[in-house]
């Protein structure tokens, strides 16, 4: 039975692929994007999160831990990472929902199972099911599993990567979906680097290749305020585009702070605290100035 680790399942999505769809987000990515609205999903393992927010600071937590991995010191919950195994017994015990574990190990039938259930939905509306994440070739042989058995039931599917993978559990995962949204961050690789984590020589090649032989892929782009936004961040990413083997269209995402508070519950700082979001003008400013190199680009509203 192929496993995988899931961290949400999300019903009745309408910017995630064609018609009415169902979003799997699988945990696991390999870049560490500096706006990531699910930091959450970067890490492969189940992670806790902790809301200081409603944290009475009782002490139950620290009791139930067979670790020894959460104490109270100075006015504070202190945790150690390098003793804590993920049990959960700390969060079977906060009886103010202060804890909680984000990403469960789930087997590909059980998805499929779960999700399916909303068949009539993507039929009359011309959806289906879509991979997310997270990075869903980080999973490449449990993503696989789940589109193959999506498609013997009929289901539409999709997959959202940022083609950062070898070019094996890129292919494997891919070639079973009917539809590809692919990320380029920045047509610059160094800054690509500065964005991300990660070059971006790796990942236009998996997107050349893809457009090889792929009939369906569409290309986003995050619209980040002044880190991507410039005009001569847009010029690089037109020409790189037309430099591909065939131009696919492209869809603007603007930056939005949805995910910000997800970083306070990982303990963790969000590189553009105090960033505003991208504006609807500057968003359509953006997407004029593709069209008028002639690509086919569209702004994603959320």
């Amino acid at each position: 039975m192929t496993e995988g680790i899931v961290f949400d399942i999300q019903r009745y999505s309408l910017q995630d692929g064609p018609g009415l769809r169902t979003l799997v987000f699988l945990k696991g990515c390999p870049l560490r994007c500096a706006w990531c609205s699910n930091p959450e999903s970067q890490q492969p393992q189940p992670e806790l999160l902790y809301d200081v927010n409603r944290c009475t600071l009782c002490g139950e937590c620290c009791q139930a831990c067979p670790k020894g991995a959460i104490v109270i010191r100075s006015g504070a919950l202190a945790w150690n990472g390098d003793l804590c195994d993920t049990c959960g017994a700390c969060v079977a015990a906060c009886t103010h929902s202060a804890r909680s574990i984000v990403g469960s190990r789930v087997t590909a039938s059980e998805v499929v199972a779960l999700v399916v259930r909303d068949a009539p939905f993507y039929r009359r509306s011309g959806g289906g099911v879509t991979l997310g994440g997270g990075e869903p070739t980080s999973q490449p042989a449990f993503a696989t599993e789940v589109l193959r058995l999506l498609h013997m039931q009929g289901v539409d599917t999709a997959v959202e990567t940022c083609g950062c993978a070898t070019a094996d559990a890129f292919v494997s995962v891919v070639e079973r979906a009917d539809h590809v949204f692919f990320d380029i961050k920045h047509a610059d690789s160094r800054h690509h680097s500065a964005l991300t984590g990660a070059g971006s020589e790796t990942i236009v090649s998996n997107l050349n290749s893809l457009l090889e032989w792929h009939t369906d892929v569409t290309v986003r782009y995050p619209l980040i305020p002044g880190w991507n936004d410039a005009e001569s961040d847009l010029v690089a990413f037109a020409a790189l585009l037309r430099g591909l083997r065939r131009e696919p269209p492209v869809e603007l995402v603007p930056y939005h702070r949805l995910g910000e508070h997800k970083y306070r519950l990982l303990n963790r700082e969000y590189a553009l605290a105090g960033m505003y979001a991208c504006s609807d003008e500057t968003a359509r400013t953006a997407c004029d100035l593709l069209r008028q190199r002639g690509i086919n680009c569209r702004v994603l509203v959320h």
